[in-house]
């Protein structure tokens, strides 16, 4: 088991924008109503390199942003893990449109946005980080995935890791095989050592599993947008920290194995 510490968040989903905003409402102290809203800018990314920024690229960068404020921390400290489900697919939609046009006329623009680590790579610009940064995806596993990488470059590095989850609603036709009803951007940053500003301790466990996990469900608006978009699973986890509640989540990886995180608040 990994001990790591939540210092910052960063969020961006229908209903839930910033996690001052957010808490309140994961609380229940006041009401949540779902709506898709316009995709924010990312004002961090330096203006000529913000014109050429695909959706994908402002939501990450605008919640990662979020999370190294409240978490108070310089992100050139920080390792950075990125990761979405399924990445630019209205980019890759433009793409293969264009690919069917004669002489196919590819932007250069879009094609370097649709590369997977775009993300990743604007936030270097944006914060003139020269640090690890990895960038991965593993479907419905992205989230336990990203977790442990980041979880794993605290305890061997000694080093904060900035945790960044994205993905934006799928365009049609892609609707119909990956599903991504709305978009959905969360950061975390994970410390190694409790501070002023953690939130809560994470305690990570990473084991072989004979059954599938025993994963959160309920009634709660959070669970509805888990099952919308695959980057909001950190919602079960934001919610305990909302609430000061202990809490223990299992998420399955992969075929057999499970990640757990115990929840502690640290307020």
């Amino acid at each position: 088991m990994t001990t790591v510490y939540l210092d910052g968040i960063g969020i961006e989903a229908p209903g839930l924008s910033t996690w001052d905003q957010s808490a309140p409402v994961l609380r229940g102290e006041k009401p949540f109503h779902f709506e898709k809203k316009t995709l924010p800018v990312a004002t961090l990314i330096p203006e000529n390199e913000r014109r050429r920024a695909g959706e994908t690229i402002h939501l990450a960068v605008h919640v990662a942003a979020e999370a190294v404020k409240n978490a108070n921390v310089n992100p050139q400290t920080l390792v950075n893990v990125f990761s979405s489900f399924r990445g630019s697919l209205k980019i890759v939609h433009h793409i293969c449109n264009a690919l069917t046009l004669p002489d196919h006329p590819v932007s250069p623009t879009q094609f370097h946005n649709s590369v997977y680590n775009a993300p990743a790579s604007y936030w270097s610009i944006a914060t003139g980080t020269r640090g690890p940064s990895t960038s991965l995806a593993c479907a419905e596993f992205s989230f336990p995935a990203a977790l442990l990488s980041a979880v794993a470059c605290v305890s061997t590095q000694k080093l904060g890791a900035l945790l960044v989850m994205y993905d934006v609603e799928s365009p049609k036709p892609f609707d119909k095989q990956y599903k991504i009803e709305f978009n959905c951007g969360i950061a975390l940053a994970l410390m190694p050592v409790p501070s002023g500003n953690s939130l809560a301790k994470l305690e990570i466990n990473f084991r072989p599993r004979r059954t599938r996990a025993t994963e959160v469900k309920s009634n709660s608006f959070w669970e509805k947008l888990i099952s919308g978009n695959a980057s909001a699973q950190p919602l079960a986890i934001l919610s305990a920290v909302a609430n000061l509640e202990s809490r223990e989540l299992s998420y399955n990886y992969l075929e057999k194995c499970a990640v757990d995180v115990k929840i502690q608040p640290c307020n």
